[in-house]
């Protein structure tokens, strides 16, 4: 068996080995090729001090469009694909994260990891690929070439609760379980799964982390730093600024509107009708029903980092700010829930509470939440969900067959790992 896999840092390498491991434990007299190549240094480094296949791809491949500039160059100027890919599309997601970025660059890097990565699937004939997440240049293309050459490719991510995403269609609003009806045949007499609690999680060395901080930032702005890494890895680490005071109790019906990472990919490509946070802010406040109180909470990791321009409309106009209170009682206390994507929209749902999703989320089933269709139905969505009551059957329907098919015991950074044993033998039976 011959396995291509592509990673980001080291937490998620030593995943990908427990996989090869678990792969090698169940068929011991098979030979097992297992070969990861990994967009942040840290993951590199821990795969190659364990004497494992490792391979910093956007070096390499960065390498390769500085040796070949002169031919790419002629390409661009050219032709829109290259072996039939349309490389340009391939840099959107980078463009949209920094428009510093020379697109150019950019697009050269496109280039020189087509010729790299075809040669991979050539050279090694792989029967798989493995991919975290669905977005980021070499990845994406990755990918589109596995899909060409028909080699079967398949998705994980950290889900919610102590779970792993597995699917072959992809993660977030590209997955799967958005095109599974409710009512189908496997939900009809479905096993039954709780939700599972959290696990003791691993820790990883700091060291790991603080090389990629240091080569971020020693390098980001120079020629010699690949051009598909840069300014990826920048959201959890922006100047905290001092929020402003507001007042947390009120008489009037709370709605609570949860913020989420800034510039990933579920604002970039799955974000149909908000490009920023005070975009939606300004949005939900201004559509709010009367007699109601907006309240928005932050994400744990970007508490007081989000634009300046989010907290001047705060200030402006009130809007309070509870990072303080258990994200249970939040929920269980607000009279609805808005959401653009975040997977704390999946917990309210499971907390059957009335959600509004503004954007795509792999939950965004109509059987258990109210969904935003055009940006001008705001206004009447937010008054339908006031007196919208969820059916908790359906939610228990959507529960279940959310865990039958994409979801996997076991998160990705847990210190003893199970997803592993999972996605290796599904491998082995799908052989």
């Amino acid at each position: 068996m011959k396995v291509i896999s592509f990673s980001t840092f080291d937490k998620y390498s030593r995943f990908y080995l427990d996989i090869e491991k678990q792969l090698k434990a169940n068929r011991p007299s098979e030979t097992v090729n297992f070969k990861m190549y990994s967009i942040y240094f840290s993951g590199f480094l821990y795969a190659l001090l364990r004497l494992k296949h490792s391979n910093w791809i956007p070096v390499t491949s960065w390498f390769n469009a500085l040796k070949h500039r002169q031919k790419y160059l002629n390409l661009l100027s050219s032709t829109e694909t290259y072996k039939g890919l349309k490389f340009k599309d391939f840099c959107k997601f980078h463009v949209a994260l920094n428009k510093s970025t020379s697109q150019q660059d950019l697009q050269l890097q496109a280039l020189a990891y087509i010729d790299l990565i075809d040669n991979i699937f050539k050279t090694e004939q792989p029967d798989y690929l493995i991919c975290l997440g669905d977005s980021r240049m070499s990845i994406e293309i990755a990918i589109a070439l596995a899909q060409l050459k028909q080699i079967k490719v398949f998705y994980i991510e950290q889900g919610p609760f102590n779970t792993t995403f597995f699917d072959y269609k992809g993660v977030n609003a590209n997955i799967s379980f958005r095109e599974l009806a409710l009512n189908s045949e496997n939900t009809k007499t479905p096993k039954k799964t709780e939700v599972q609690q959290a696990s003791k999680k691993y820790r990883r060395s700091p060291i790991y982390r603080a090389l990629d901080m240091a080569l971020m930032y020693s390098l980001q702005k120079t020629k010699i730093y690949p051009p598909d890494v840069k300014y990826t890895d920048l959201n959890s680490y922006r100047a905290k600024r001092k929020n402003p005071d507001t007042t947390l109790h009120t008489e009037k019906p709370m709605v609570l509107l949860i913020l989420q990472v800034p510039l990933d990919v579920n604002m970039i490509y799955h974000s149909p009708h908000f490009k920023s946070h005070t975009e939606i802010v300004s949005s939900v406040y201004a559509a709010l029903p009367k007699n109601t109180d907006l309240v928005i909470r932050e994400h744990p990791l970007f508490v007081g980092k989000y634009e300046a321009s989010l907290y001047q409309l705060v200030k402006d106009h009130h809007i309070r700010i509870d990072n303080i209170s258990p994200l249970k009682s939040s929920i269980e206390s607000s009279k609805f829930v808005v959401v653009n994507n975040s997977t704390v929209g999946l917990e309210a749902i499971l907390y059957d509470k009335t959600v509004v999703v503004l954007g795509n989320a792999f939950y965004d089933n109509s059987e258990v939440c109210l969904k935003l269709k055009e940006k001008t139905a705001l206004v009447e969505l937010l008054e339908k969900a006031m007196n919208h009551k969820p059916d908790p059957l359906k939610i228990d329907t959507f529960k279940t067959a959310l865990y039958n098919s994409v979801l996997l015991q076991g998160g990705i950074t847990d210190q003893h790992l199970k997803s592993t044993k999972t996605i290796a033998q599904h491998l082995l039976n799908d052989k």
